[in-house]
């Protein structure tokens, strides 16, 4: 039978319930509260290190720091805790590397430490400081290699100023639209899902080459949506798309800000109606066209099914897309608080103002 743990001195019994008072860290409660389970002789070693939540091993550690110097030597702990291997300005060069999506495994970090900042990391440590630095390792979003980050920045800061050399008349209700367009198809769409560890999902798929478009665009004043279904793309069904904008308002002046695909009239077509005005994106930036995210809440909602018509996956898409069509605050919270919002916002009150504001 395990022998009971009995030891007197060199501190008192006062002592240590006075310890237990001024030292208030988890680590120094933790080792006064063994030592004094063992002053009163009740309980073994392996009693007192699972009251603890330590091992035999342990408790035998700390019984003889204590008798040996007593509370000072045992609660001085040896192990000051991992230490940090990169400093400040380290830290801030990694950074600034992950944000430019540099690497693609933590071996690249370990060796780019090595032969950039003369720091050698096993990988443990590589993933110690990804977790400190709340590092995630995510699948980059496409960006077109000749955008123009200039270009593209310039227009979201100058958006009002863009739509007021429109030349519209003050007083005048205009409707302004974002436009996009979306294919869809039979060959299957992948996207992730949400299994049980350690299980491999499967997921149906085929390869069949039928496809159609859909015509998207939320107007940013009164949160109307409009969507037309088309078998492709082209100048006569986007003028096509233009007039059902017109047709919602055909007093009103609609502002459609869209990309510069080669099927979209230019700014200078007079294939459309007087009441448009057309203002496209940047070259290369649709990240600026909310539509984007329209599109992407479709291709969520009918990946990893298999459709055997186009029927049956408009069907689905029309799902998606029906809810917009009806509730304006639907497309207002779809289309948030951001610079486009904001933009248009101001421009407005240009239009309704008496004294319109004039951009150099």
């Amino acid at each position: 039978m395990p022998k009971r743990t009995k030891i007197n001195g060199p501190a008192s019994q006062k002592e240590i319930k006075g310890a237990l008072k001024t030292h208030t860290q988890p680590h120094q409660q933790i080792r006064l509260l063994a030592i004094r389970m063992a002053t009163v002789g009740q309980w073994t070693r392996a009693q007192i290190g699972q009251a603890v939540g330590k091992g035999r091993a342990t408790i035998g550690r700390w019984l003889k720091s204590y008798q040996h110097g007593g509370i000072e030597t045992l609660l001085d702990r040896k192990y000051a805790g991992k230490q940090p291997t990169l400093r400040s300005d380290d830290i801030d060069a990694l950074k600034e590397v992950l944000r430019e999506g540099r690497f693609k495994t933590a071996k690249e970090i370990a060796h780019w430490l090595k032969t950039q900042r003369g720091i050698e990391l096993k990988l443990s440590g590589v993933y110690y400081w990804l977790s400190k630095l709340t590092g995630r390792h995510k699948v980059p979003r496409k960006v077109h290699h000749q955008q123009d980050p200039q270009q593209k920045q310039d227009f979201k800061d100058n958006i009002t100023a863009k739509l007021c050399e429109l030349d519209i008349k003050k007083r005048q209700t205009v409707y302004i639209w974002l436009e996009d367009e979306h294919r869809y198809g039979l060959i299957s769409n992948i996207r992730r899902c949400w299994t049980l560890r350690g299980h491999r999902v499967t997921v149906p798929y085929q390869t069949k080459y039928q496809w159609g478009y859909v015509y998207g665009a939320t107007e940013l004043t009164s949160g109307k949506a409009e969507f037309l279904f088309v078998p492709t793309v082209s100048l006569f069904t986007s003028q096509l798309f233009v007039e059902q904008l017109v047709a919602v308002n055909r007093r009103a002046i609609h502002i459609v800000i869209w990309d510069r695909a080669g099927f979209h009239p230019l700014p200078e077509s007079d294939q459309l109606p007087q009441q448009v005005r057309l203002l496209p994106l940047p070259p290369y930036c649709p990240e600026l066209n909310p539509m984007e995210t329209m599109w992407d809440i479709v291709k969520r909602h009918v990946a990893n099914t298999v459709f055997s018509t186009l029927d049956a996956i408009e069907s689905e898409i029309e799902q998606v897309l029906t809810p917009f069509w009806k509730s304006a605050q639907r497309v207002r919270t779809f289309l948030g608080d951001n610079w486009l919002t904001r933009g248009v916002a101001i421009f407005l009150e240009q239009i309704n103002s008496k004294n319109r504001l004039v951009f150099n």
